[in-house]
């Protein structure tokens, strides 16, 4: 049986790169209007380029549980031992906020770091009346 690995990345500025070890599977489940839409992506390296290849096996709107189910299937029948995961929150979680987030939005907080980074931006202070 294939081993569940969490998604792992690393961000370069603001790309988000995923270096699989190839051969592996990724299954990716997100959510659009509430519904689920899953997919498993096959990723093997070429062994007389060296080049890392991918294809998209199922793209489907099912859930997480069933797209892990048949993405095991095609672990077996692909010799793969490694099965990414990826799991994106429904909107409904997404949306609820903390208290922490409330208070700072509340107090203005964010604008006022946001005016202070600004002003410690600009040039030399002008004295007035000179």
């Amino acid at each position: 049986m294939a081993t569940l690995l969490p998604w792992t990345s690393i961000e370069v500025g603001d790309l988000d790169i995923f270096a699989p070890a190839a051969p592996c599977l990724l299954v990716h489940t997100s959510y659009f209007n509430e519904e689920p839409e899953s997919s498993v992506t096959y990723f093997w390296q070429d062994p007389t380029t060296g080049f890392i290849n991918h294809e998209v096996l199922l793209l489907k709107p099912v859930g997480f549980e069933e797209a892990l189910a048949w993405a095991q299937e095609q672990a077996a029948e692909k010799k793969v031992e490694r099965i990414h995961v990826r799991h994106a929150r429904s909107a409904k979680g997404s949306k609820k906020q903390t208290k922490k987030s409330r208070a700072i939005a509340k107090s203005g907080r964010s604008q006022k770091k946001r005016a202070t980074m600004r002003a410690g931006r600009k040039g030399p202070t002008r004295r007035r009346g000179r």
